[in-house]
């Protein structure tokens, strides 16, 4: 064998060549398992840097356990479907022989193989809290969706083996279901001695659960939070969530009843936030919210509505985002939807011509000092009150705007000129993306 091959760099080149590393939203990385296996078997330089890509992303368990001898595993029918089991209870030794393999797993996630699910008394024996931890020290990712797919029919199950486990290196963790409970679930608990370096957390389940109780202090170095799928009612530990030291992602619905001005305390609210996106029944609260924290580093500001959102309501929400802009200069995000329909929660109808929903110029105008604006999507149920003139504001406020979609009624006359657009144009030479709409025959 050539020495080169003993270099790792050159090993890793090589091997990298069986892996489609893909990194656009939802494509799985493709691996190309047969021939890693094969490369694998060629010599002892490849085996280790080959078997390590092999296993470092699982889709399920199966594989793992069917690596065990045939005397201790079966496959069987559940519920219509083929899914591996356990036949006994494997000994240390079988266990420890099964490291070899399940020490190089670094994410249980979603990838291009599809394997065959494995049942519920196998997901409670391979998490076992002694067993866990020997066999995935390197485990990271861990999305409950994929490893507890044999007992989907039991929703909050896999969640309970998670909070039996011990994890000490994960920092990713997701728990998602579209199964919809036809009776009560109780609430789920989630502990942090299963997971307590964990950094993002995903938990979107469907009607049918009470609320997910989670104490979110601690979990100290949480960065990432997406609560995007809770019921609309108080989620439990809502007051430690947002004294959260580290927490730079929020996504999160926030219940009609919350207002954080009925919390005071001395501690800085969402110090370290970046992104948040949320849905509220009132524009009222993501106002409040931003007017109270205290982050520097405020990048991104995604809003869904619940209900009609006036022109004042919509004002109030630009007056906080310009005030917020004093002290987070780098918005460069901003969407705004008032008009959609969330969990089947229908938009009442605004009566044509109602001024109270339009969106007039001087509504828009606390937007113009957010100099660093990229992204600009507005959606308002109400007309658009914008001429050739807040066009022009508008190329000289935002020089790096690269998406403005205005969305407003069909049914208003439209008040922007071709003139204006080539104006807007001239001026905003990143600008990929325009859509105006204030009229049946669209602007983009």
């Amino acid at each position: 064998m050539h020495a080169c091959l003993r270099i790792a760099e050159i090993l890793d080149l090589i091997i990298g060549f069986m892996v489609d590393d893909t990194h656009e939203p939802d494509k799985f990385c493709r691996i190309r398992h047969q021939d890693l296996a094969r490369l694998a078997r060629t010599c002892k330089a490849f085996k280790d840097p080959a078997l390590d890509v092999l296993w470092r992303t699982q889709s399920s368990l199966s594989p793992l356990i069917r690596c065990l001898p045939s005397r201790l595993r079966t496959t069987k029918r559940y519920w219509g479907r083929r899914v591996v089991s356990l036949r006994k209870e494997p000994s240390d030794e079988d266990w420890f022989r099964l490291q070899r393999y399940s020490h190089r797993i670094r994410a249980f996630d979603h990838c291009s193989r599809n394997p065959r699910p494995v049942c519920k008394n196998t997901l409670d024996t391979v998490f076992s809290p002694n067993l866990s931890q020997k066999l995935f020290p390197s485990l990271r990712t861990l999305d409950l969706a994929v490893v507890g797919y044999g007992s989907m029919f039991l929703v909050p199950h896999s969640f309970l083996v998670i909070n039996s486990a011990s994890l000490p290196q994960l920092v990713r963790l997701t728990f998602s279901t579209s199964y919809k409970s036809s009776c009560k679930l109780p609430p789920i608990h989630f502990k942090p001695a299963c997971a307590p370096s964990l950094e993002a957390l995903t938990i979107n389940v469907r009607d049918g659960f009470d609320p997910v109780i989670v104490n979110f202090g601690d979990f100290p170095r949480l960065r990432s939070l997406n609560l995007s799928d809770l019921p609309f009612r108080p989620f439990h530990g809502g007051w430690e969530l947002i004294h959260l030291q580290y927490l730079c992602d929020l996504t999160v619905t926030l219940p009609d009843g919350f207002d954080i001005d009925v919390h005071s305390s001395t501690q800085p609210v969402f110090p370290s936030l970046q992104r948040l996106s949320v849905s509220v029944g009132s524009l009222n609260q993501v106002a409040d919210l931003l007017l109270s924290t205290t982050s520097s580093d405020l990048s991104s500001v995604k809003v869904s509505c619940r209900s009609p959102a006036t022109q004042s309501d919509i004002h109030e929400l630009f007056r906080a985002i310009e005030r917020n802009n004093e002290r987070s200069p780098n918005l460069g995000t901003l969407q705004v939807d008032c008009s959609s329909t969330i969990s089947s929660i229908p938009i009442l109808p605004v009566k044509p011509g109602d001024p109270s929903y339009d969106l007039s110029r001087s509504t828009l105008a606390p937007l113009l000092a957010c100099h660093h604006l990229r992204v600009l999507k507005l959606h308002v149920l109400g007309e658009l009150g914008i001429d050739d003139a807040f066009v022009a504001r508008i190329a000289l406020a935002w020089p790096d705007i690269e998406v403005l979609h205005l969305f407003g009624s069909s049914q208003c006359i439209p008040r922007v000129s071709l003139g204006g657009i080539h104006e807007l144009l001239q001026r905003c030479q990143r600008l990929r993306s325009l859509y105006i709409r204030d009229r049946w025959d669209d602007c983009s």
